[in-house]
């Protein structure tokens, strides 16, 4: 399992940090509830890529969201409407949509706190409605 969490982090480093040359690069932590916590990537113009792990349970997981809205509501403070798809890897392979809506607030040039709640829609190995959320921390280079 060890494995598969080193192979899946050198393949996302390995498409995000060529891209960092031409964009502003996010890099960061996330925790969650309902999906275990991990690190986040944030490029300008390119879908926001999360991958985390939960040890003790043998659980790896992964969402790709691209923000359809990324407005502004005051100086340093933001909010994010987008849609994207989740990965998960327990005892079974899972797959689904989610639909994340959330804040982003620059509170120090650089550093971004954020926060999302996100309903979903699974589609394997059962499908049905469930809701997940997170809050992190992604330093822009």
């Amino acid at each position: 399992m060890k494995k598969r969490i080193a192979v899946i982090l050198l393949v996302v480093l390995a498409v995000v940090i060529p891209a960092a040359a031409f964009a502003d690069i996010g890099i960061g932590g996330v925790a969650g509830y309902d999906q275990p916590s991990g690190l986040s990537f944030k490029l300008d113009d390119f879908p926001v890529v999360s991958l985390g792990w939960s040890v003790s349970n043998d659980w790896v997981a992964g969402t790709v969201d691209y923000w359809f809205i990324n407005d502004r509501l005051e100086h340093n403070f933001l909010w994010y409407l987008g849609g994207g798809v989740k990965a998960s890897l327990r005892s079974n392979f899972g797959l689904g949509l989610r639909v994340p809506i959330g804040v982003q607030w620059y509170f120090i040039p650089r550093f971004e706190l954020f926060a999302e709640i996100v309903p979903g829609f699974d589609i394997l190995p059962a499908s049905g409605f469930d809701i997940s959320g997170g809050i992190g921390l992604r330093f822009h280079f």
